[in-house]
C-alpha cells in the first residue's frame, strides 16, 4: 500500500516537478510572440466535452446491458444507472463499463492513426475520444485500490477477490500507463497546430497545448457540469480526469521534438457544427435519460 501511495504521489507532483526543472534550465529562454489560441481553444473545449459524455455514456450503457444480461431490470440515467433484482454476478457486471471504453478508446486511437494526417475538425474529437476512453477506463485500477467498492473494485475485490498485491500491482501499472498515455497526446496535439508557431522552441509547444489542451479541458469540463447535475456532486468527476492527465500531457509538450504539423480547422475560426450536436446531445441527457430509460 505504501507503494501505491507513493506512486499516486508521483502521479500528481511528477509534472509539477518536471515542469519547475523545464522552467529553471529554460528560464532565459525567449517565448516568441503569438496572437493566441482563442478559437482553438474554444473549439477544442466544446469537442473535449462531447467526448467525455460521449464516453461515459458508453460506460454506463455497457454497465446498464451486462446486469440485463443477467435477467436483472436495469435503468439508465444522464449520470448512473440502477438495478433491480439480485444475482452473484452482478458485483463482476460492475468492470463492464470501464472495459468497454477502454476497447473503445483503443479503437478511436487505432482510427485517429488511421486518419492521422486529416484537417477537419472532428479528427480533432476523434482524438478527444481516444483520450477520454482511455482516461476514463485505465484510472479505475488505481481507484480500485483505494476504493475497493467503486465499480472496477466490485468486480476485481468483491467477485474476483483478488489479492490486495495484486489490486496493488494492477494500480502502480494503471498510474505508469495513465502518466505514460497522457504524455503521448502531446505530439498528436502539436500536430493540429497552424503553420509558422514556432514548434522548435519548448515554449511555443508549452504554449499551444496550454491553449488547446489544457484550457480546452478546462473550459470543456465546465459544459459537461450541465450534464451531469444534479447532484451537484456529480459536477467534480471531469475535473478529477484533468487532474490525473492533462498535467503529464502539458509536461510532456517541452521534450517533444521534431513535430510535423498538420494544420487543423480549428485554429482558424469558431465552429458551429459541434457546439450544436452538443447542445442536442445535452437535451437528449435532459430529457431523456434523466428521467431514466428501463432496460
Amino acid at each position: 500500500m505504501i507503494l501505491v501511495q507513493a506512486c499516486f504521489t508521483l502521479l500528481i507532483a511528477g509534472p509539477i516537478l518536471l515542469g519547475a526543472a523545464f522552467w529553471h534550465r529554460n528560464r532565459s529562454l525567449p517565448a516568441p510572440s503569438h496572437a493566441g489560441h482563442r478559437a482553438a481553444l474554444l473549439n477544442s473545449a466544446v469537442l473535449y466535452a462531447l467526448a467525455f459524455n460521449i464516453v461515459f455514456f458508453l460506460q454506463e450503457l455497457f454497465l446498464v446491458l451486462g446486469k440485463k444480461s443477467l435477467g436483472l431490470v436495469t435503468y439508465l440515467y444522464h449520470n448512473n444507472h440502477s438495478w433491480e433484482g439480485t444475482d452473484p454476478r452482478t458485483a463482476l457486471m460492475q468492470g463492464t463499463g470501464a472495459l468497454a471504453i477502454f476497447v473503445f478508446g483503443v479503437l478511436c486511437l487505432a482510427w485517429f492513426r488511421h486518419v492521422r494526417r486529416a484537417t477537419g475538425i472532428w479528427k480533432v474529437l476523434l482524438l478527444w475520444l481516444a483520450f477520454q476512453g482511455l482516461m476514463q477506463s485505465v484510472p479505475q485500477l488505481m481507484v480500485a485500490s483505494f476504493a475497493p467498492d467503486t465499480d472496477v473494485g466490485q468486480a476485481l475485490v468483491g467477485y474476483l477477490h483478488m489479492h490486495q498485491s495484486l489490486v496493488a500491482l494492477l494500480a502502480v501499472l494503471s498510474m505508469v500507463a495513465t502518466a505514460g498515455i497522457s504524455a503521448w497526446f502531446a505530439t498528436p496535439v502539436l500536430e493540429l497546430s497552424p503553420s509558422g508557431e514556432g514548434l522548435d522552441n519548448p515554449k511555443a509547444r508549452l504554449r499551444y497545448v496550454r491553449d488547446v489542451a489544457v484550457g480546452g479541458a478546462l473550459v470543456g469540463s465546465a459544459l459537461v457540469v450541465p450534464f451531469r447535475v444534479p447532484p451537484a456532486t456529480q459536477a467534480v468527476a471531469p475535473f478529477l480526469l484533468m487532474l490525473f492527465s492533462l498535467p503529464w500531457l502539458w509536461v510532456a509538450a517541452a521534450r517533444v521534438t521534431g513535430v510535423e504539423t498538420i494544420p487543423n480547422a480549428i485554429n482558424d475560426r469558431l465552429r458551429w457544427e459541434p457546439a450544436a450536436l452538443l447542445v442536442l446531445l445535452l437535451l437528449v441527457f435532459r430529457f431523456v435519460l434523466a428521467p431514466g430509460v428501463r432496460f
